[in-house]
C-alpha cells in the first residue's frame, strides 16, 4: 500500500502560526506558505495567482481559487493586505501595475515556483504533507466537491482525500436519513 507523506495538524497548525506571526521569513515567502498550509494550493499555482484574484471588501476579503472567491479569514487577511500593498520587485517591468500577486525580479513574470518552494523547504515545511494534511483537514469540514470547486482541484482528487481522512461524504445522506 502507497502512502503520502503528511504532518500532523499539530505540525500544519503551528507552521500556520509560524508564518502568521514569525520573522522567519520575508513576508511574500509566508503568504505563499500559508496559501500552502490553509488552501492546500500547490506553490506552482500560487505563484501564478493574479492581483484580480483579490478581492478586499469592507465585508471581508476573498482569493478566487477555484470556480468562486472563498473568504480569507482574520489574521491571515491582514497578513494578505499587507502583502498586497507591499508586494516586492515592483520597479521591474510592468511596475506598479504587475498583474502578479508575487511578481519577480524579471520584468513581467511572476516568482519561480522553485524560489519559494526552497525558501519554504530551508524553513523545515514538508511542503506534499502540509498539502496533504490541508486538503485532508478541510475536506473533514466541508464536502470534498464543494472543496473542489473552491480551491481549483477536481472532485476525484477531493474525494480521494475524503477517503483517505475516512470521512466519505457519499455515505453522508445515507447517515443523516437514519432515526437516532
Amino acid at each position: 500500500m502507497r502512502t503520502s507523506p503528511s504532518l500532523t495538524q499539530d505540525q500544519r497548525m503551528a507552521w500556520i502560526r509560524e508564518l502568521l506571526n514569525g520573522a522567519s521569513e520575508s513576508l511574500p515567502y509566508r503568504v505563499a506558505g500559508i496559501l500552502l498550509l490553509l488552501y492546500a494550493q500547490p506553490l506552482v499555482k500560487v505563484v501564478t495567482l493574479e492581483m484580480s484574484f483579490v478581492d478586499d471588501k469592507p465585508a471581508g476579503m476573498s482569493i478566487t481559487l477555484g470556480q468562486r472567491p472563498t473568504g480569507v479569514p482574520e489574521p491571515f487577511a491582514q497578513l494578505l493586505r499587507r502583502h498586497v500593498t507591499n508586494r516586492p520587485n515592483l520597479r521591474t517591468g510592468a511596475g506598479p501595475d504587475s498583474p502578479w500577486l508575487f511578481p519577480s525580479t524579471l520584468a513581467g513574470r511572476h516568482l519561480h515556483p522553485n524560489t519559494v518552494m526552497d525558501r519554504l523547504r530551508e524553513l523545515g515545511v514538508n511542503l506534499l504533507g502540509a498539502r496533504n494534511r490541508a486538503i485532508g483537514e478541510l475536506v473533514l469540514e466541508v464536502p470534498p466537491s464543494l472543496v473542489a470547486e473552491a480551491l481549483g482541484y477536481s472532485p476525484k482528487v477531493a474525494f480521494l482525500h475524503a477517503d483517505k481522512a475516512a470521512e466519505p461524504w457519499a455515505r453522508y445522506a445515507g447517515l443523516s436519513l437514519r432515526s437516532p
